[in-house]
């Protein structure tokens, strides 16, 4: 009942201060690109979303000696992207990385995990892992959400993660539907959660229904002043705050779950 609550709240919070943008049309040349604002950057409760190696999470980027294969039973998503800071001698304070994928299996990945019509947009999770020696404060220098690039590994099939590492950022054509303003963003303030767990959600406002599903998906990240520890961005199958009510019953539900919280639990939002 606590974590139902936490999670209504979190959600109210990110709808109150306007968290989802305008979804943009992909059917049309006069595409307006949606803003992903400091108020869509949102810092999850304390151990509600866990991260790594679940078979729920599809990881995008991380840190691994091996492929990540995102796969799950019949589904087999993109692998990610391995290349991501680690901690320890061979740790680095910035990264510019790439993932590409298709809207079809993003749109697979959500219809596995969740109930039909409950996802209305792409929501990733940040676990920053960057206590102990770590930055106070870390930078999201870029994150921008290409239309069907070109130049780039092609998705149809399974791209590997030795592949989604080499794109860099590199890129021909495309249409930006989302991207990060005001770039940077030095709004991540370190969360002490530990490792395993996301620190943030970030809205893009990007509904993966709203599109065919051969259309391309180019997420390209920056983050720097990194110092210790590996980070990891995902999609969670178990957390989709995405799913919002009527305002209305939202207010009212927040207002009496965080009520509850602090009194039962010490949470204090």
């Amino acid at each position: 009942m606590v974590k139902l609550l936490e999670r209504v709240a979190l959600v109210t919070v990110v709808f109150l201060v306007g968290g989802l943008g305008p979804v943009p049309d992909p059917l049309h040349a006069s595409v307006t690109p949606v803003p992903i604002q400091t108020a869509d950057i949102v810092a999850i409760p304390p151990h509600l979303t866990g991260s790594g190696n679940g078979t729920l999470d599809l990881r995008m980027f991380t840190f691994s000696g091996s492929e990540i294969k995102n796969t799950a039973g019949s589904f087999n998503g993109d692998n990610g992207n391995n290349t991501l800071p680690q901690g320890g001698g061979t740790d680095t304070s910035l990264f510019d990385e790439s993932y590409v994928t298709t809207a079809g299996e993003l749109k697979a990945y959500y219809i596995l995990n969740f109930p039909s019509g409950s996802i209305h947009g792409i929501v990733l999770f940040l676990d920053l892992n960057e206590t102990g020696g770590g930055e106070p404060v870390n930078t999201l220098a870029k994150l921008d959400i290409i239309l069907n690039p070109t130049g780039i590994p092609d998705p149809s099939g399974d791209v590997t993660s030795a592949q989604q590492a080499g794109i860099n950022q590199i890129y021909t054509g495309g249409t930006t539907i989302a991207y990060l303003n005001p770039q940077p963003a030095a709004n991540l303030p370190v969360i002490s959660e530990g490792a395993g767990f996301a620190d943030y959600t970030i809205f893009t406002g990007i509904d993966p229904f709203g599109l065919d599903d051969s259309d391309v998906l180019l997420f390209n990240i920056s983050m720097s002043h990194l110092i210790d520890g590996s980070e990891e961005i995902f999609l969670s199958g178990t957390y989709a705050p995405s799913d919002i009510p009527e305002p209305a019953t939202m207010v009212l539900l927040a207002l009496g779950g965080l009520a509850l919280l602090r009194r039962k639990s010490g949470y204090g939002g």
